[in-house]
């Protein structure tokens, strides 16, 4: 009789791009076994030509003599994600070779690629052309790979051009920022060690998965949100249970929304290490214009051929033949709007009573010289990625932080 004595393969998950690992075995001399090895998607490796096949032949199977108790080979498993492999070692048919357990199976899995989509959100979606106001980004990896990739956030950002949402988009910096970016879960309630209800600065939950501390609380509840600023401040992993600064009512059973805000605190919580490069905001090259639609008389109203791009609320300067500046003269309504002039029936209101003839161009500009209104804007931006999270996750880009749709009035 001769036995098995330790078979020895690295058994963690392999990583998607593919890697070669040594299977070993000792056992008294003079042992058999046959080896094979076999994939979920039914394909099986040959010890030949060092590939999967999907076709079963006499290659897909490894006869083995240890003659001297010992056996090492080098196995290449392939680029792939999310498939399972089985070892399987058996005593040669007819022989006194014993495996304890009658034969030897192992399962290694490979470790799916997963995916970072760059998305960007605002709270004004309505002012846009589509949404979401540009299309998504994504970028896929191994989380167990050692990458440098770059992922461009890319496209234009257009005003609507209904009446209720088209008075344009004002630009409020040149480039985003790492703070532009965040990371937001949700996580239910487990229980309240202070009671449900009642305000606490603990809280239980069942899972810690995308939880950091620093992370903000956004809501305890819906869309109820608790005090200003309230912050995970210490995670008792063991316990799962997060300490906050402010005490919350929490409730058992609700969901809590948490947002990691920036981009170096979202990367931390997704697992990921991820850094903004070289980016820039580009406005359209046409300024807002419009013509004056019918003469106008030491009047404040003043009618125009059409009113996409113009805001009020008294953020819009303007200027053009004979308008009176003297003062400030800043627009305080999109009295009837018309985006495109095709209703002929347009209306602005103004701070100072003008008089201006039919035709008249009026040129528009924001009141603070570092932002400008336009009615589309270009973004480009990189971000170089070294680590991929474990699973597919989404990092949000926040319009609103440099982007300020205009309004009819305030």
């Amino acid at each position: 009789m001769a036995n098995i004595n330790s078979i020895s393969i690295l058994t963690s998950e392999l990583d998607a791009a593919g890697e070669n690992r040594s299977l070993s075995i000792e056992s008294d001399a003079g042992a058999e076994v046959t080896i094979q090895i076999v994939s979920s998607s039914n394909q099986f490796y040959n010890f030949t030509t060092k590939a999967f096949t999907s076709t079963f032949t006499s290659k897909n199977k490894l006869n083995v003599v240890l003659s001297t108790g010992f056996f090492e080979r080098l196995i290449s498993f392939p680029a792939a994600s999310s498939v399972k492999y089985f070892v399987i070692i058996s005593p040669k048919p007819y022989t006194e070779t014993v495996i304890s357990g009658g034969v030897y199976v192992q399962e290694i899995g490979s470790i799916a690629d997963a995916t970072i989509t760059f998305a960007a959100v605002t709270a004004s979606s309505a002012k846009y052309t589509s949404d979401p106001a540009i299309s998504n980004t994504t970028t896929t990896g191994s989380p167990s790979a050692n990458v440098n990739k770059i992922a461009v956030i890319s496209g234009t950002f257009n005003n609507a051009t209904t009446d209720a949402n088209s008075n344009g988009l004002i630009l409020t910096k040149p480039t985003i920022s790492p703070k532009d970016f965040f990371f937001e879960t949700t996580e239910n309630v487990s229980s309240n060690p202070a009671g449900d209800a009642v305000s606490s600065l603990t809280v239980i939950v069942a899972d810690l998965t995308d939880l950091a501390i620093g992370m903000t609380l956004r809501f305890h509840k819906g869309t109820t949100a608790p005090t200003a600023g309230t912050v995970i401040k210490a995670i008792d992993v063991t316990n799962k249970t997060l300490t906050f600064n402010n005490a919350v009512a929490f409730e058992n059973g609700e969901t809590m929304t948490f947002r990691a805000i920036g981009l170096e605190s979202a990367s931390n919580a997704i697992g990921a290490k991820i850094r903004l490069g070289k980016n820039i905001l580009t406005p359209s090259k046409d300024l807002v214009t419009t013509t004056v639609r019918s003469a106008v008389s030491n009047a404040s109203i003043i009618p125009v051929k059409a009113t996409q791009g113009i805001a009020g609320g008294r953020l819009i300067n303007y200027n053009g033949f004979k308008v009176d500046n003297s003062t400030t003269n800043r627009i305080i309504a999109v009295t009837t709007a018309d985006p495109s002039g095709g209703d002929n029936d347009g209306v602005i209101t103004c701070e100072v009573n003008q008089t201006l003839a039919v035709g008249t161009k009026l040129t528009f500009v924001t009141n603070n010289p570092k932002h400008f209104l336009t009615t589309a804007i270009t973004i480009k931006a990189d971000l170089i990625i070294t680590k991929f999270p474990s699973a597919s996750k989404t990092i949000s880009l926040d319009v609103d932080n440099f982007i300020t749709p205009g309004a009819a009035s305030w």
